[in-house]
């Protein structure tokens, strides 16, 4: 019996090792469109990009939008507390400052008395109408499309070459795990086969 007989496992071994490093390969590459033998081949995510974008932008929108809890988290009085500091000071500079520049009249009919009193209307009617406000602008924003098509052309924008280098920095090592895998899998096979030959010529 040949010696060479004894490193033929190595060979589905290779093959199983190179189909797999091949098939991750062509997830991402050619990029473009190329012919063997007569027959066009790319890349799955080059080839399935468009279609991915969408179903993405899709799914994104109407989570995004149709989740309960974004729309409780918007209404929640919570928030309109939290920026009450914030909305309070452009309100006392509105009465106090903007309006009396732009109609010099009413500051010399409107003391720092009404002032107040205005202030504290406004106050009260925005935290009656926040609520009411934020739900109708979420409605109207799941009606839109304009959301999702933000987010196709953000998506689209995405190049290839950084999701590819991106997943090969993020699955490194269960990448090399798999190709290991596979390579002993063949390795298996190959020392089966092996075993099947040598019985056979005995």
């Amino acid at each position: 019996m040949h010696p060479v007989l004894f490193f033929t496992p190595l060979i589905p071994a290779i093959v199983c090792w190179l189909l797999i490093k091949f098939f991750i390969k062509y997830f991402f590459k050619p990029l473009q469109p190329v012919k063997i033998l007569g027959i066009s081949y790319r890349g799955i995510l080059p080839h399935k990009k468009e279609f991915i974008v969408k179903s993405l932008s899709q799914i994104i929108s109407d989570e995004l939008l149709n989740a309960n809890m974004l729309k409780e988290k918007l209404t929640d009085p919570e928030i309109l507390q939290k920026a009450m500091p914030v909305i309070e000071t452009h309100i006392d500079n509105f009465l106090n400052v903007n309006l009396k520049e732009s109609i010099p009249v009413i500051g010399m009919f409107i003391g720092d008395r009404i002032t107040r009193q205005l202030k504290d209307l406004f106050m009260k009617e925005l935290e009656e109408l926040f609520p009411s406000v934020m739900s109708q602008f979420m409605s109207d924003l799941s009606q839109s499309k304009k959301l999702e098509h933000e987010i196709v052309v953000k998506l689209d924008s995405i190049q290839i070459e950084t999701v590819e280098n991106k997943f090969y920095q993020t699955f490194k090592k269960e990448l090399k795990r798999i190709e290991f895998t596979f390579a002993f899998i063949g390795l298996a096979a190959g020392i089966f086969q092996l075993i099947i030959i040598l019985i056979v010529l005995k």
